[in-house]
């Protein structure tokens, strides 16, 4: 699990950027790896994972048992050694770069660093373009598989998702974002160490979504979302709704494979969300950088004039008016 950005670390502001990822368009061409990254910063670190998890990939801090590949950008390091010793398949970033950029699962093999055990789960060391097709229809079918419920005691956790569906209602998921966002912004405003105002919307956006990610991947392996809440010292609302349906005790506890599936939903919804409102703000700068000196001089001068005292009116004479009138007479009609 990726640990919280220190933007919303007790005590710490982060001056890296977190990218959404809001392309939807992408097949699960990564499904079955399960990959680690080692010997890479942000933002390219940053990149990479969540290029590599919208292809459908998971994500692990370190090498475990249950990793298929690590992603390693220089040779010979203690890591890439251990996993050679592993026997592990270790490969290049720009398998993951192409992947993305292609939109389509390329040739492994020209970006092999070592060749090792089966870089996906129950899948072949090395796949190449031509059986993507292939890879395809077997998700379909597994996708079509896990949708098959069990029909003996199941109707209780059927009416705790029906239940559970109606409370995380689209409708509302888009105004827990917009206000996770603004809380968000209002507490690392207030934090002592703060963002600059033109990356505040940014960091907090961002940090949200990855929060939201974590717990996703805490679900995907098993564990509670608890853990993954005590980790950051603001939890937006949407994890803390999320954690009372994580056996919360008020007898509504979805099982961890559904309660994955609604927060992956809840993602997708607040990337929408946050990816709509940063254009927004984008294109209301851009209209006021294109705004000519005129016009910057009225919206000025407007707001000099919001702000004006009327109690500082000079109250003068008709005589006085007429004597000021002949000595400036460009100004009066």
């Amino acid at each position: 699990m990726q640990a919280p950005p220190r933007s919303l670390r007790k005590g710490q502001i982060s001056p890296n950027f977190w990218y959404l990822s809001i392309d939807h368009s992408y097949i699960q061409i990564y499904d079955g790896v399960v990959f680690v990254l080692s010997g890479f910063v942000n933002p390219e670190r940053s990149t990479l994972r969540s290029q590599a998890l919208d292809m459908g990939a998971e994500y692990r801090a370190d090498w475990t048992l249950d990793c298929t590949l690590l992603v390693c950008a220089f040779v010979n390091t203690p890591k890439f050694r251990q996993v050679q010793a592993d026997n592990g398949t270790i490969v290049s970033k720009d398998w993951i770069f192409e992947s993305y950029k292609q939109k389509k699962l390329v040739d492994i093999e020209p970006f092999l660093m070592h060749a090792g055990k089966p870089w996906r789960k129950n899948k072949e060391p090395v796949e190449t373009d031509q059986d993507e097709k292939e890879t395809r229809k077997v998700h379909q079918k597994q996708v079509q598989w896990s949708r098959v419920k069990p029909s003996t005691s199941d109707a209780t956790e059927a009416g705790n998702l029906e239940s559970a569906n109606k409370c995380f209602s689209p409708s509302k998921i888009k105004q827990w974002a917009v206000d996770d966002l603004a809380q968000t912004m209002s507490w690392l405003d207030s934090q002592e160490e703060k963002p600059e105002p033109s990356e505040l919307k940014t960091i907090a956006s961002e940090g949200v979504i990855t929060c939201l990610q974590d717990a996703i991947e805490s679900l995907e392996q098993g564990n509670d979302i608890k853990g993954v809440a005590e980790q950051w010292s603001f939890v937006p609302h949407v994890v803390n709704e999320l954690l009372e349906l994580d056996g919360g005790g008020k007898g509504a506890a979805l099982p961890k494979e559904q309660l994955c599936q609604l927060a992956a939903k809840c993602k997708k919804i607040y990337q929408a969300e946050f990816a709509r409102v940063v254009d927004i703000d984008g294109k209301n700068k851009d209209k006021h950088q294109n705004d000519s000196p005129v016009t910057e001089h009225r919206r000025k001068t407007k707001s000099e004039d919001d702000h004006y005292d009327s109690d500082e009116t000079i109250e003068m004479t008709e005589e006085e008016i007429d004597f000021a009138c002949r000595q400036l007479p460009g100004l009066c009609g």
